[in-house]
């Protein structure tokens, strides 16, 4: 019993010591999260009232264009942005003519008052996109996305449309304050329409 005793203790002592270092490296990681965690004080869960929209120089309509874009004609279709801390709403433009046409970008509070409201160039024969998160790739596409931070202020959004100009979007689960296109994250299409009463359901045939 007395060669056995020694054991037993020698044992507990380890088996407390494992324990201790367990629990220190569940704290440190635990802190080590926490650092890494986005401030949610004004992220996209929990905005500030300012929209975030960056337009690079080469798809900032002038005056001239932005003139003639309101008496232009045009169709608007309506789509309802997804933009929390781990969701972003990607929109592609594609403009078919062969001079440049300005896109209007539109998006709605809850209580139906405006919280975006910008409009973009789209060049001639070419595609712009649109990121609701700031794009980090090594995609060389993707270099001047332009950045309009929908956040979960804008509940719904419009988009006027000029001939010849072609719309697609998605919305992607990225994760994290950034979008990286050539990340493999769960995507979903968005759902665009010219009636607005068509993008939520009207009602709910519970029979």
């Amino acid at each position: 019993m007395r060669k056995v005793l020694p054991f037993l203790t020698a044992g507990l002592v380890i088996a407390v010591a494992l324990w201790l270092g367990s629990q220190s490296l569940a704290q440190e990681k635990a802190t080590l999260q926490l650092s890494n965690a986005p401030d949610v004080e004004f992220s996209d869960s929990n905005p500030s009232d300012t929209p975030q929209v960056v337009i690079p120089e080469q798809y900032q309509p002038d005056p001239a264009e932005l003139q003639a874009a309101a008496g232009a004609n045009t169709t608007t279709i309506y789509f309802t942005p997804q933009d929390e801390n781990t969701s972003v709403t990607i929109l592609f433009l594609y403009n078919t003519n062969n001079v440049a046409a300005t896109v209007g970008i539109q998006t709605f509070r809850l209580n139906g008052t405006t919280f975006i409201n910008t409009s973009v160039n789209v060049p001639p024969n070419s595609m712009v996109r649109i990121a609701a998160d700031p794009v980090s790739t090594i995609s060389a596409t993707w270099q001047n996305a332009i950045l309009v931070n929908f956040t979960t202020f804008s509940a719904y959004a419009r988009m006027t449309m000029p001939p010849g100009v072609k719309a697609e979007g998605y919305v992607a689960w990225n994760g994290g304050a950034t979008y990286d296109p050539l990340d493999p994250v769960p995507v979903l299409p968005l759902r665009f329409s010219t009636d607005p009463a068509t993008i939520f359901l009207p009602s709910i045939n519970r029979e």
